[in-house]
């Protein structure tokens, strides 16, 4: 059963389709979930996020607006980007998102892709502390950091 944020989610995108930005507004789509404001921004941070291949631009105010871009020029900045925006943990249903999204962009292979997921599942990165998310986000950034300097030799 979905629950109300795969129900956003799946309303935001079909509204996107194939446009790459669709203008929201927070206080409309609570109004037609029937839920609140925090709701709406909760999906949006959580699904439409830059691991995700999104940014989002605000405008606030009395006909404030939300803007969702969905990044379809790609380049190597966007690799950049993503290093330095990448937090220092990174949770794997977001890492798996992140390669999701490189692979569709070409980036990656899915046999690239298929190969860091396993290299940083939490089996792979098990300790008696807990770092594993520290550690997935420390093995990203030098992962693509080291594609990117192949990419540029090319």
């Amino acid at each position: 059963m979905a629950t109300i944020s795969d129900i956003i989610e799946n309303f935001i995108l079909s509204t996107l389709g194939n446009d790459s930005d669709v203008n929201l507004s927070r206080n409309d789509l609570a109004d037609y979930f029937k839920c609140s404001p925090s709701q709406i921004n909760y999906v949006l941070t959580t699904r439409f996020n830059l691991n995700r291949g999104f940014i989002i631009q605000s405008q606030r105010g009395g006909g404030g607006y939300i803007r969702l871009v969905k990044i379809k020029n790609f380049d190597n900045n966007y690799i950049y980007k993503l290093i330095e925006n990448m937090e220092k943990t990174i949770s794997f249903k977001d890492a798996k998102y992140m390669l999701e999204d490189l692979v569709s962009k070409n980036f990656l292979t899915s046999t690239q892709a298929r190969t860091i997921c396993y290299a940083i599942t939490d089996k792979a990165l098990s300790n008696p502390i807990k770092l594993e998310d520290s550690l997935r986000a420390n093995i990203l950034k030098s992962v693509f950091v080291n594609i990117l300097k192949e990419k540029e030799n090319e």
